[in-house]
């Protein structure tokens, strides 16, 4: 009985870790551009099979190359996502939706006919466990708590403290009026959507070693991270990251 409760909060504190970066990352670009990203999973899922690529065919520094590489690549995507797709229909809530969503859909079409097959596995980041209590766990389940708190609090700090962060939480609470302050509404908008996508890239490299790759896994993703923000409240930070211990997904 004890070690089945120990086990369930170990597995929901890794997975509430994971959903709060994700969670955090489409609240941030809700709340300031009023944007429904659907092609947030479409992130998760290009840092996934660029970290398994990488992993697969570059021996020996495989991993670290593969993460630098996905990390930088997610990034620039969602900067273009953006550029090419946002910014041409920001005004059209249902066409951002739409031109996401198909955006999320060409990639894993794409990853369907680039892969040898469908399902690969990833090694953990850092071997051997501990024992707690009894219970055996994981080195990589303590690695991905302490760096999704570690990288929730630098983003927290990163809104309140830096100029960028700044101009972003002034264009979250008025686009119109941080322009006429002479802030550049849509660099900032291209920069909270990179932040965005970077954030689905530091959660993907955390959790694939102990989940799956696969085509199918962005959809999950996108819909977790959807429910945890409605729970959480709509563009609230704060509310995305306490929604993401909310809802516990044992599967």
């Amino acid at each position: 009985m004890i070690d089945s409760l120990i086990n369930f909060l170990i597995l929901g504190t890794i997975q509430g870790s994971i959903y709060a970066l994700l969670a955090m990352g489409f609240s941030l670009v809700y709340g300031v551009g009023g944007i429904l990203n659907q092609a947030h999973g479409a992130f998760y899922l290009i840092t996934c099979y660029l970290f398994y690529w990488f992993y697969r065919n570059l021996a020996g520094f495989g991993l670290i190359v593969g993460m630098v590489v996905g990390l930088v690549v997610v990034t620039v995507v969602g900067g273009l996502v953006y550029i090419l797709l946002v910014k041409p229909l920001k005004d059209s809530h249902v066409g951002v939706v739409i031109v996401t969503f198909a955006f999320a859909f060409l990639i894993e079409q794409v990853v369907k006919v680039s892969v040898d097959s469908l399902y690969h596995d990833m090694p953990l980041l850092i071997e051997g466990s501990i024992d707690i209590f009894g219970v055996e766990i994981l080195n990589h389940y303590i690695l991905v708590v302490v760096a999704s708190i570690t990288i929730v609090t630098l983003i927290i700090l990163f809104i309140n403290k830096f100029k960028i962060g700044k101009s972003i939480r002034a264009v979250a609470q008025d686009a119109e009026a941080a322009s006429l302050m002479g802030i550049n509404v849509d660099r900032i908008l291209a920069y909270t959507v990179m932040i965005s996508a970077f954030l689905a890239g530091i959660a993907a490299i955390l959790y694939v070693p102990i989940d799956i790759v696969a085509p199918h896994i962005g959809w999950g993703i996108l819909i977790n991270s959807f429910a945890i923000v409605v729970l959480g409240g709509l563009g609230s930070l704060p509310g995305s990251v306490l929604g993401a211990f909310g809802i516990f997904n044992p599967v």
